[in-house]
């Protein structure tokens, strides 16, 4: 078999296969049905004046932004939101004051047009800082998505975000989707 033949260009063609680690659980779970992926960087400028010109400017990543709209798993969504049934008769799920979402690592695999190579997408450290929302309309010919906000922090090694190609990353592609473990991908 031989080498992935890829074009040097990138171009994002298809987003699939989330998965959504949480925090202190053994395995990953399928996050839903990938529809839309959005990430925005948040930016920290730093400024050099001397006699109240700037001289120089540097911008320093200080978190993401990252926007999920797909259907989602029933399981899944209610520990993001921290949707459960503590204090109520079983099959009452309660969402409230008190729901605490639970912090996860989410990936994603990501296509070209071509879909030559699969590029694995990572952020080990999301929390959901959107509140739940639901829309249901009667009639549709289209199933709604739902739509979900994180916040990504640095990991323990000061990291947003990691990314790489299947063909370049040999067994370490083998568990980015079902234990995603940065301190694995260290020289």
């Amino acid at each position: 078999m031989g080498a992935t033949q890829r074009d040097s260009q990138f171009s994002y063609f298809k987003v699939t296969n989330a998965h959504i680690l949480f925090e202190g659980e053994a395995a990953s779970k399928k996050l839903g049905c990938t529809g839309e992926l959005e990430v925005e960087s948040e930016i920290k400028t730093i400024v050099k004046k001397c006699e109240g010109v700037d001289k120089e400017k540097r911008a320093k990543v200080v978190g993401q932004k990252l926007k999920f709209v797909g259907h989602i798993e029933r399981d899944v969504l209610n520990k993001i939101f921290g949707i459960d049934t503590t204090g109520f008769k079983p099959g009452v799920y309660t969402y409230g004051d008190s729901s605490l979402g639970k912090v996860g690592c989410l990936t994603f695999s990501a296509y070209d047009l071509m879909e030559t190579d699969e590029e694995l997408l990572a952020w080990p450290k999301a929390a959901v800082t959107s509140g739940l929302t639901l829309s249901i309309k009667n009639g549709e010919e289209e199933v709604a998505e739902i739509e979900l906000e994180f916040s990504i922090t640095a990991d323990e090694m000061g990291k947003f975000m990691y990314r790489g190609f299947r063909s370049e990353l040999g067994q370490l592609a083998d568990t980015w989707h079902s234990k995603f473990d940065a301190s694995k991908l260290k020289a």
